[in-house]
């Protein structure tokens, strides 16, 4: 469901009115609607979205990430979907920098960037102002930065019992969609465990179901708990941030 109209059209019309180099940034957890509603926006404004969803970097991973569809996009461009193979490790220093880059190469060009998704450190590098040590694999919060971009932030799905409907129902159609299908391929392509792109949510324990044969039923609700515990750390993380319009 993509909320009111009348709730986030005037909000975005005001910022991008006052604001010499925008960012719209839509986020909340798993589940909440964010793609349907991040591409009803483009339309709006004629704007471009950048994946911050660390999943959806990965090839090959497109049931279980929910990734966006071409049909889905509705000619809206998106950027930073598909851009590692799952041997790959992406990080948070490299995703601030080419998310950067895109953000200040839509400027140039006049055109409104849109940031969409669920990943806070990926989120946080570019709202927070955190900078990364790469040899210590940590992030660095610097009290003294500030985002460089005008921000509207906009969350959805801080209904704690709607996102669990949502999650629930969600991994159900996930499976229905062919998702032991898709790791199966990625398993005769020769990806395991350990490679970086099965830390996603689910890959890993249909790996598993794959090898020993558990229940399948077992299996969709250990993904469909772990999805949950994620979404409540999602919104632990954004919990007192005031930037936030909740819709």
């Amino acid at each position: 469901m993509i909320p009111d109209k009348n709730s986030w059209q005037p909000l975005i019309k005001d910022h991008i009115k006052q604001s010499v180099k925008p960012l719209i940034v839509i986020l909340g957890p798993t589940a909440s609607g964010k793609t349907c509603f991040s591409v009803e926006i483009a339309k709006f404004i004629d704007a471009e979205i950048i994946n911050a969803d660390s999943r959806q970097l990965f090839t090959g991973m497109n049931i279980g990430t929910a990734k966006i569809t071409q049909e889905e996009m509705q000619g809206v461009e998106h950027h930073l979907i598909d851009v590692f193979d799952p041997s790959e490790r992406a990080t948070s220093a490299w995703y601030k920098q080419e998310a950067e880059k895109i953000i200040d190469s839509l400027h140039e060009d006049s055109k409104i960037p849109i940031l969409v998704g669920g990943s806070m450190l990926y989120i946080a590098s570019i709202t927070d102002g955190l900078s990364f040590d790469e040899e210590v694999r940590s992030q660095l919060r610097n009290p003294e930065a500030e985002c460089q971009y005008d921000l509207l932030i906009l969350g959805l799905g801080n209904i704690r019992s709607e996102t669990v409907v949502k999650i629930n129902n969600r991994t159900e159609g996930l499976f229905a969609a062919g998702w032991i299908d898709e790791v199966q391929r990625l398993v005769e392509k020769g990806y395991t465990k350990e490679d970086p792109g099965m830390k996603a949510c689910g890959y890993r324990e249909i790996m598993d179901y794959l090898e020993s044969g558990s229940e399948l039923e077992e299996l969709k609700e250990s993904i469909a708990a772990k999805t949950r515990q994620y979404a409540r750390r999602q919104m632990t993380w954004w919990r007192n941030d005031t930037r936030i319009h909740w819709l």
